[in-house]
Protein backbone atom coordinates (compact mmCIF):
# COMPACT_ATOMS: atom_id res chain seq x y z
CA UNK A 1 0.00 0.00 0.00
CA UNK A 2 1.35 3.78 -0.84
CA UNK A 3 1.07 6.66 2.21
CA UNK A 4 -1.93 7.64 0.28
CA UNK A 5 -3.60 4.19 0.08
CA UNK A 6 -2.86 4.09 3.77
CA UNK A 7 -4.43 7.54 5.03
CA UNK A 8 -7.58 6.97 2.84
CA UNK A 9 -8.07 3.59 4.66
CA UNK A 10 -7.60 4.78 8.19
CA UNK A 11 -9.84 7.76 7.28
CA UNK A 12 -12.70 4.95 6.25
CA UNK A 13 -12.17 3.51 9.65
CA UNK A 14 -12.36 6.27 11.78
CA UNK A 15 -15.78 7.08 9.68
CA UNK A 16 -16.70 3.30 10.24
CA UNK A 17 -15.66 2.54 13.97
CA UNK A 18 -16.37 3.25 17.71
CA UNK A 19 -13.48 4.69 19.05
CA UNK A 20 -12.61 3.85 22.34
CA UNK A 21 -9.83 6.08 24.89
CA UNK A 22 -7.39 3.55 24.49
CA UNK A 23 -7.77 3.12 20.90
CA UNK A 24 -7.69 7.01 20.96
CA UNK A 25 -4.34 7.42 22.53
CA UNK A 26 -2.61 4.44 20.38
CA UNK A 27 -3.59 6.43 17.75
CA UNK A 28 -2.70 10.13 18.50
CA UNK A 29 0.83 8.49 19.62
CA UNK A 30 1.15 6.49 16.64
CA UNK A 31 0.24 9.47 14.29
CA UNK A 32 2.46 11.79 16.28
CA UNK A 33 5.42 10.05 15.15
CA UNK A 34 4.49 9.64 11.79
CA UNK A 35 3.96 13.20 11.62
CA UNK A 36 7.01 13.57 13.41
CA UNK A 37 9.00 11.56 10.01
CA UNK A 38 6.76 14.02 7.49
CA UNK A 39 8.03 17.33 9.21
CA UNK A 40 11.61 16.00 8.87
CA UNK A 41 11.24 15.12 5.45
CA UNK A 42 12.70 18.32 2.81
CA UNK A 43 9.61 20.14 1.10
CA UNK A 44 8.91 19.31 -2.00
CA UNK A 45 10.52 21.38 -5.10
CA UNK A 46 7.15 21.31 -7.05
CA UNK A 47 9.06 23.50 -9.73
CA UNK A 48 11.23 20.38 -10.31
CA UNK A 49 8.24 18.60 -11.29
CA UNK A 50 6.96 18.15 -14.70
CA UNK A 51 3.18 20.51 -15.24
CA UNK A 52 0.42 18.19 -13.31
CA UNK A 53 2.57 16.15 -11.54
CA UNK A 54 2.10 17.68 -8.07
CA UNK A 55 -1.39 17.65 -8.68
CA UNK A 56 -1.64 14.05 -9.51
CA UNK A 57 0.32 13.98 -6.51
CA UNK A 58 -1.59 15.49 -3.53
CA UNK A 59 -4.49 16.93 -5.97
CA UNK A 60 -7.84 17.23 -4.09
CA UNK A 61 -9.41 14.92 -6.38
CA UNK A 62 -7.25 12.98 -8.25
CA UNK A 63 -4.02 12.90 -5.61
CA UNK A 64 -2.59 9.15 -4.78
CA UNK A 65 -1.29 10.40 -1.62
CA UNK A 66 -3.93 13.00 -1.00
CA UNK A 67 -6.21 11.79 2.47
CA UNK A 68 -9.30 13.79 0.90
CA UNK A 69 -9.08 12.07 -3.02
CA UNK A 70 -11.19 9.09 -3.83
CA UNK A 71 -8.74 9.39 -6.06
CA UNK A 72 -10.07 9.63 -9.40
CA UNK A 73 -7.91 7.36 -11.41
CA UNK A 74 -7.64 8.15 -14.91
CA UNK A 75 -7.40 5.83 -17.88
CA UNK A 76 -5.74 6.78 -21.27
CA UNK A 77 -7.76 9.13 -22.83
CA UNK A 78 -9.58 7.46 -26.19
CA UNK A 79 -11.61 9.24 -29.75
CA UNK A 80 -14.86 8.71 -29.60
CA UNK A 81 -16.85 9.68 -33.05
CA UNK A 82 -14.11 12.15 -33.47
CA UNK A 83 -14.12 13.19 -29.89
CA UNK A 84 -11.41 13.00 -27.32
CA UNK A 85 -13.15 11.41 -24.04
CA UNK A 86 -10.96 10.96 -21.06
CA UNK A 87 -11.96 8.40 -18.41
CA UNK A 88 -11.56 7.55 -14.68
CA UNK A 89 -12.68 5.48 -11.79
CA UNK A 90 -13.22 6.41 -8.14
CA UNK A 91 -14.82 4.37 -5.56
CA UNK A 92 -16.05 6.75 -2.54
CA UNK A 93 -15.81 5.04 0.85
CA UNK A 94 -17.05 5.82 3.97
CA UNK A 95 -15.75 9.12 4.26
CA UNK A 96 -18.22 10.75 1.55
CA UNK A 97 -21.41 9.48 2.99
CA UNK A 98 -24.16 12.07 2.72
CA UNK A 99 -27.39 10.36 3.36
CA UNK A 100 -26.94 6.87 4.86
CA UNK A 101 -25.06 4.73 3.17
CA UNK A 102 -25.14 7.14 -0.28
CA UNK A 103 -22.01 8.94 -1.53
CA UNK A 104 -22.88 12.91 -1.07
CA UNK A 105 -23.59 14.83 -4.28
CA UNK A 106 -21.21 17.03 -3.77
CA UNK A 107 -18.61 14.92 -4.20
CA UNK A 108 -19.67 13.81 -7.00
CA UNK A 109 -20.16 17.61 -8.65
CA UNK A 110 -16.66 17.94 -7.40
CA UNK A 111 -15.69 14.77 -9.51
CA UNK A 112 -17.39 16.02 -12.33
CA UNK A 113 -15.49 19.17 -12.25
CA UNK A 114 -12.34 17.90 -11.96
CA UNK A 115 -13.06 15.29 -14.97
CA UNK A 116 -14.75 18.65 -17.47
CA UNK A 117 -11.58 20.52 -16.70
CA UNK A 118 -9.08 17.41 -17.35
CA UNK A 119 -11.42 16.69 -20.60
CA UNK A 120 -10.53 20.36 -21.85
CA UNK A 121 -7.29 20.35 -20.99
CA UNK A 122 -6.63 17.30 -22.93
CA UNK A 123 -8.54 18.39 -25.43
CA UNK A 124 -6.38 21.75 -25.69
CA UNK A 125 -8.91 24.01 -25.07
CA UNK A 126 -7.99 26.52 -22.53
CA UNK A 127 -10.12 27.96 -19.47
CA UNK A 128 -11.61 27.14 -16.44
CA UNK A 129 -14.94 26.04 -14.95
CA UNK A 130 -17.46 29.24 -15.47
CA UNK A 131 -20.40 26.93 -14.36
CA UNK A 132 -21.65 23.35 -14.22
CA UNK A 133 -24.59 21.58 -13.95
CA UNK A 134 -25.24 17.91 -12.67
CA UNK A 135 -28.01 16.08 -13.38
CA UNK A 136 -28.49 13.00 -10.76
CA UNK A 137 -30.22 9.94 -11.82
CA UNK A 138 -29.95 7.67 -9.08
CA UNK A 139 -28.04 7.46 -5.73
CA UNK A 140 -25.08 6.14 -5.71
CA UNK A 141 -24.03 3.45 -2.49
CA UNK A 142 -20.85 3.91 -0.81
CA UNK A 143 -17.56 1.83 -1.81
CA UNK A 144 -19.31 1.49 -5.50
CA UNK A 145 -16.88 1.65 -8.59
CA UNK A 146 -17.95 5.22 -10.01
CA UNK A 147 -16.48 5.35 -13.91
CA UNK A 148 -16.54 8.52 -15.15
CA UNK A 149 -16.36 10.12 -19.06
CA UNK A 150 -15.97 13.71 -20.22
CA UNK A 151 -15.43 15.37 -23.59
CA UNK A 152 -15.21 18.77 -25.44
CA UNK A 153 -18.74 18.92 -27.24
CA UNK A 154 -17.69 22.03 -28.47
CA UNK A 155 -15.43 24.82 -28.81
CA UNK A 156 -16.26 28.08 -30.52
CA UNK A 157 -12.83 29.91 -29.78
CA UNK A 158 -14.00 32.00 -26.70
CA UNK A 159 -16.62 28.97 -24.81
CA UNK A 160 -16.12 25.11 -24.42
CA UNK A 161 -19.25 23.22 -24.19
CA UNK A 162 -17.87 20.04 -21.96
CA UNK A 163 -19.83 16.98 -21.20
CA UNK A 164 -19.82 14.37 -18.94
CA UNK A 165 -21.19 10.89 -17.53
CA UNK A 166 -20.97 8.77 -14.64
CA UNK A 167 -22.08 5.21 -14.50
CA UNK A 168 -21.96 2.70 -11.43
CA UNK A 169 -22.20 -1.04 -13.40
CA UNK A 170 -23.35 -0.12 -16.74
CA UNK A 171 -26.05 2.36 -15.23
CA UNK A 172 -25.90 6.25 -16.12
CA UNK A 173 -25.98 7.45 -12.12
CA UNK A 174 -25.50 11.17 -13.29
CA UNK A 175 -24.40 13.41 -16.08
CA UNK A 176 -22.93 16.97 -16.86
CA UNK A 177 -22.04 19.82 -18.47
CA UNK A 178 -19.57 22.90 -18.51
Amino acid sequence: MSVGEDLRAIADLLAEREIDAATSDALEAALGAARVVLEAAPLADRAALPPGAHHDRVGPLRGFENVVAPPLVFGEPATRDGMLVVNAVARCGARYEGPPGLVHGGIVAACFDEMLAVAQRDAGVGGVTRSLEVRYRRPIRVGEALVFTAGVDHDDGRRALVRGACHVDGELCADATS
